[in-house]
């Protein structure tokens, strides 16, 4: 992942030969006093002088030069640093506008127990996951909805709780009801594109930053990546390091593919539609250009996890420890956003399974040891997912 720099101006500016330091302000002021003819002899410590001289001067100067110009003001002069309202502002410069949160919305499956009979699901029930690293994520249709009767499968459309991306959970997650409805055996997303609406969080600091950075790129107004990149990551969810070209002419001469990931969950088959059709029929594209938007593109996996706990533990422990290991393995091939420090699959690389290992005994202090059967997972121009994980834990 591309991040923006982070920079230390305390050090930049104390090599240009700003004072930084209380004795570094004291030596200069010393040099001024005595260029200025003073009479002054008594330089000590205690020096009543340089005690008032510290007190009103030193101070105040050295908070203006550390709080409020190396802290404040130069960090949120250059797009690359500048964070909040005032990287709102670098935005409007190049013509952005920071992205707002945005709930997500899918089908959920209400497996009906009478597929004669019509049944009313309600709209203040709720489908829930399981507790996922301490969350329970919650969705709940938009509107009371009635299944007529010869209808063995509801597919209602239910809306998240909250605006975020770690609602775009992988299909089977949310698969609970809040409270028994009348007639309905159980409730599921199960569809692979379950998903019609993308939910995705205010676009962050880093996120906007590099919108900004492609934006320059872009003035020109060429139909090159820039454009092409600018344009789609103008879309909620979408983020400008997390759109991949293809350029060797797929379908010919002046072809090319710009494939899709999503920081949660696959790309809903609704929004590279919605982007093709925007590149493409609306004509948002360079002369004689055929650019063609998919979401990226996958391999499955299977993956075979043993687990060695410490001595002595309740039951409940080892249940949790199980049930937590599971849960980040799968955060970590994006099947939701827990445990947000943890290393992602990504395009074009390497997925360590020693750092996933490293990582679980990280967040699992109770954790011996473990043993993944599989080696590292090399991908290309794909994203690898997870199509079976088995999770053994021994006494």
């Amino acid at each position: 992942m591309t991040l923006r720099p982070t920079v230390d101006f305390m050090a930049l500016l104390a090599e240009t030969g700003v004072p930084t330091t209380e004795a570094a302000m004291e030596a200069e002021l010393k040099k001024e006093v005595e260029a200025a003819g003073s009479l002054i002899t008594n330089d000590s410590d205690v020096s009543p002088f340089w005690r008032l001289v510290r007190g009103v001067v030193i101070t105040p100067a050295l908070w203006l030069i550390r709080t409020l110009l190396a802290g404040h003001v130069l960090p949120n002069t250059f797009a690359a640093t500048a964070t909040d309202a005032y990287l709102d502002l670098k935005a409007w410069d190049v013509d952005l506008t920071r992205k707002g949160a945005q709930k997500t919305r899918g089908l959920v499956n209400f497996v009906k127990a009478n597929p004669a009979e019509a049944v009313t699901i309600p709209a203040d029930i709720w489908i829930t996951t399981e507790r996922i690293n301490g969350t329970i994520y919650r969705l709940r249709p938009l509107q009371a909805v009635v299944s007529p009767a010869g209808e063995a499968v509801a597919k209602v459309v239910c809306e998240a709780e909250h605006a975020g991306a770690a609602w775009n959970l992988a299909p089977g997650y949310y698969n609970l009801l809040s409270e028994a409805v009348t007639g309905i055996l159980s409730a599921r997303n199960d569809d692979k594109e379950w998903i019609t609406t993308q939910g995705s969080d205010a676009e962050s600091n880093d996120a906007l930053g590099l919108r900004i950075q492609n934006q320059f790129s872009a003035v020109g107004r060429y139909h090159i990546d820039a454009i092409y990149r600018s344009m789609l990551a103008s879309v909620a969810g979408i983020r400008a390091d997390h759109i991949f070209f293809e350029h060797d002419a797929p379908r010919g001469p002046g072809t090319a593919n710009a494939y899709i990931l999503l920081e949660v969950g696959t790309t809903p088959a609704s929004l590279v539609a919605q982007l093709n059709d925007y590149v493409g029929r609306q004509g948002n594209h360079g002369h004689g250009d055929d650019l063609f938007v998919m979401a990226m593109p996958e391999t499955q996996h299977s993956l075979t996890l043993e687990l060695w706990p410490v001595a002595n533990l309740s039951d409940e422990q080892r249940a949790a420890l199980k049930a937590g290991a599971e849960n980040l393995v799968r955060a970590a091939f994006r099947q939701s956003a827990d445990f947000p420090s943890v290393t992602r699959t990504w395009p074009q690389s390497r997925f360590s399974l020693s750092q996933l290992a490293s990582e679980l005994h990280e967040q699992f202090p109770t954790l011996q040891s473990l043993q993944f059967a599989q080696g590292d997972i090399l991908s290309g121009l794909d994203i690898p997912r997870l199509e079976v994980l088995e999770v053994i834990l021994h006494d």
